[in-house]
């Protein structure tokens, strides 16, 4: 079974009756006052299939562990408040107990968020996993199925190549995103880890809406070109690799391209046809689910 099969799979066993959003959007979200939506993510790195030991220091680890929460949270319009984290290792090593709470804490200090707990197992492999719990204002709320037909397709940041430097600094643009709701009426977003191409397919058929995707606007990272022998090849990393943890979302109205030092560049429109189109040099291509799957 695909990934995308497992998780409708687990959707059909996990109803839940009480929770206001369940399986299946960036985040759970559950009712908390008569304001606000606590909202709650889990995400782990394992050894081999999310990193490889020589090529990220433990330090890296530990913000990377949390960054990737962090970007479910800010898909959602909302704020961390506090997480648990849950450690693997093979064996018990000070320094790397050291080196991943400097990079958590960080992270802590930067997001203003709080760790309150967590466990720790003997593994035959490192894994970091983390649950986050943070709050948004109901008001605020962003989920992945209210795109409407004619909306703008925005983007957050530069996209492709994130293996080769980008993944050992995320830095998920939350406080960029809550400017951005509050000035203006976003319709749908969701945050970029498995890939664009994947993402936007998800938030696509979430709304039960097509796009048209102008591919020689995706805003490219360097990274991307450099490894690239031409620009549609630059163009197929920026739409395909994966972990970029930048933010796509939508909106009828127009964006300034910086929200503050955070780039956003329109790279398409919402259409009622359930198509993935992509239009590049005049011609009309068909956008596939070709990003990150686990299985």
């Amino acid at each position: 079974m695909k990934e995308k099969k497992i998780v409708e799979f687990l959707k059909r066993n996990f109803r839940s009756k009480k929770a206001v959003l369940g399986i299946g959007d960036d985040c759970a979200v559950i009712d908390y006052s008569k304001n606000y939506y606590l909202i709650l993510t889990t995400d782990c790195l394992v050894e081999d299939v999310h990193f490889e030991k020589g090529k990220i220091n433990f330090y890296q680890l530990g913000k990377k562990a949390i960054a990737v929460n962090i970007s479910d949270i800010a898909a959602m319009g909302g704020l961390p408040k506090y997480a648990l984290v849950s450690l693997g290792l093979p064996k018990v090593n000070l320094e790397v107990i050291k080196d991943l709470t400097r990079g958590i804490k960080e992270m802590c200090k930067k997001y203003k968020f709080e760790i309150i707990g967590g466990n720790l197992s003997r593994a035959e492999k490192i894994f970091i996993d983390i649950f986050m719990v943070g709050i948004v204002e109901k008001k605020y709320l962003k989920t992945r199925n209210n795109v409407k037909v004619n909306d703008f397709i925005y983007v957050t940041g530069f996209l492709g190549a994130s293996q080769i430097k980008k993944q050992f600094n995320l830095n998920p643009p939350i406080f960029e995103i809550r400017t951005l709701i509050k000035k203006y009426k976003i319709t749908g977003m969701i945050d970029i880890s498995d890939g664009l191409s994947s993402d936007l397919i998800k938030l696509a058929e979430s709304s039960k809406v097509g796009f048209k995707l102008y591919l020689e606007k995706i805003p490219i990272s360097k990274e991307a070109k450099r490894i690239s022998k031409d620009e549609f090849e630059a163009i197929e990393h920026a739409l395909n690799d994966g972990e970029d943890y930048e933010i796509l979302f939508t909106t009828n109205q127009e964006i300034p391209k910086n929200i503050k030092k955070v780039k956003v560049t329109k790279i398409g429109e919402i259409i009622k046809e359930k198509k993935y189109l992509g239009i590049y040099r005049d011609k009309v291509l068909k956008i596939e689910d070709k990003g990150f799957s686990h299985f």
